[in-house]
């Protein structure tokens, strides 16, 4: 602060000048008290560590999955605009100019002279077509299928990535608690190892018994170096989930205040509102219609079709050798109008075979669609009852290992105690110790396992995965 002070006081101006620049020097002053108040702020946001649905929404919003969906969904649209447009008459217009030498035939006597001419040409002309077995209106009805197949294929992408990442973060949750639980355990034996090497030096512990402490506790510490490698590890994988930058510092909000859930609803409501909305339902029943939609059209193609059309002509020629034998170019534009009007009936009676077995295939494709559609429905039939049997069965293990905890916590403060009166041996204490860690680990996963099936099965259900 002292070399800032210094700096501008060795920059500042006159007194004199100073007094003509009084606005200035407030608005500097102005500007420099905002940023110096607005950039802590700034940088409290930047390291904000992140929660589970902010992890879940910088994946979705960064994933290239999603954006290739969306790009694919953009080729939809357009392909429904095509067909809309295929609908519509067509129009067209056209502009010629010519110029001849040596024999060619005169417009105005149709015989042949051996002259130079010049000859313009204006055209416009249009067609549509009434009917052709409703192949137009079919495969636009596609086209607003696949759309709405394309949605549902989004979301069902964005959740996909969100159910990964938020694994992901469970992960990451987990091997934090299990860092935390694993320097507690080394904290304890490095404190038991203090303490048997004063008991030693008063002749209350043997020297075996010292180095059975010192074993627990550098076992304890390789414990925690190997958990704090698996938390660097997921969070390595979280960032790949979400796709963030690696080189930058990946900040999780690890706190989940989450506590048993309240009622789930009945395994047959979640399976119903499943097969009804799910997105890979909604997306299986999009293509088996529009597999339908295209079989209707390519049988279209096989009736007769009508069309209309119609245009307008005229032209304008000239001798280049004299110019006065024909009529002025107004003249002759006018004079040399015609129009046509032309309607027609094409019945398709064989061309190959190709319609006979465009509509083959199209069938078959139409069959594929449904048998897919029956092999989602049954997978995800599957994937909601082992999510629902999962929630449950974890949901008994939660119960389970919160008893198994409090009870090994009890019996390592009992062991605890005897140790330190000497009625039991090293071994027994260290036993007891372990068999603390362990059911506290137990009791952590099944936590978050509990939450992550509850949070699949209201998902299910139709609650969003983000909130």
């Amino acid at each position: 602060m002292a070399r800032f002070r210094h700096v501008c006081e060795a920059k500042l101006p006159h007194p004199k000048t100073m007094k003509k620049r009084p606005i200035s020097l407030f608005l500097l002053s102005i500007l420099w008290t905002a940023a110096t108040a607005q950039t802590p702020a700034a940088t409290d946001a930047a390291a904000r560590p992140m929660t589970l649905d902010d992890c879940m929404t910088y994946a979705v919003e960064h994933s290239h999955a999603v954006r290739q969906q969306d790009y694919t969904n953009a080729n939809y649209r357009q392909e429904y605009i095509e067909s809309i447009a295929s609908l519509t008459p067509s129009l067209g217009s056209s502009v010629g100019a010519s110029t001849s030498f040596g024999r060619a035939a005169d417009p105005e006597t149709n015989t042949y002279t051996n002259t130079s001419s010049f000859n313009h040409s204006y055209g416009v002309s249009g067609s549509m077509t009434l009917f052709a077995g409703w192949s137009g209106i079919n495969t636009l009805r596609a086209a607003k299928v696949m759309r709405l197949m394309g949605m549902e294929e989004l979301q069902r992408i964005r959740d996909e990535v969100a159910l990964q990442t938020m694994e992901a973060y469970f992960d990451v949750v987990y091997y934090t608690e299990a860092v935390r639980l694993a320097a507690e355990q080394l904290a304890t034996s490095t404190a038991n190892a203090e303490k048997g090497r004063k008991q030693l030096e008063l002749g209350l512990k043997s020297a075996a018994d010292v180095a059975e402490l010192d074993a627990q506790r550098a076992a304890d510490d390789y414990l925690l170096t190997q958990q704090e490698n698996n938390l660097e590890l997921a969070r390595i994988t979280l960032a790949e989930r979400m796709n963030y930058p690696a080189d930058d510092t990946l900040e999780v909000d690890t706190r989940i205040d989450i506590e048993t859930p309240a009622g789930t609803a009945p395994y047959d409501e979640v399976l119903t509102y499943a097969l009804d909305h799910h997105p890979k339902a909604l997306s299986a029943a999009y293509d088996e219609r529009q597999s339908r939609l295209q079989l209707s059209a390519v049988r279209g193609r096989q009736l007769p079709s009508i069309s209309v059309g119609g245009g307008f002509s005229t032209n304008f020629f000239k001798n280049i050798d004299d110019w006065s034998l024909y009529a002025s170019y107004g003249n002759q534009l006018r004079d040399n109008r015609s129009y046509y009007f032309s309607a027609q009936l094409s019945i398709p009676l064989f061309s190959g075979l190709t319609r006979r077995t465009a509509v083959n295939r199209a069938r078959n494709n139409y069959r594929i669609a449904q048998e897919r559609r029956q092999q989602t429905l049954r997978a995800l039939e599957s994937e909601v009852a082992q999510a629902y049997q999962q929630m449950q069965g974890t949901g008994k293990e939660l119960v389970q290992a919160t008893r198994k905890s409090s009870a090994a916590e009890l019996a390592y403060r009992a062991a605890e105690g005897k140790y330190a009166r000497g009625m039991i041996s090293t071994f027994d204490l260290q036993t007891a110790s372990n068999n603390l860690l362990q059911a506290r680990s137990e009791r952590l996963r099944a936590r978050l396992q509990y939450i992550v099936k509850t949070r699949l099965v209201e998902y299910y259900n139709g609650r969003p995965l983000i909130r």
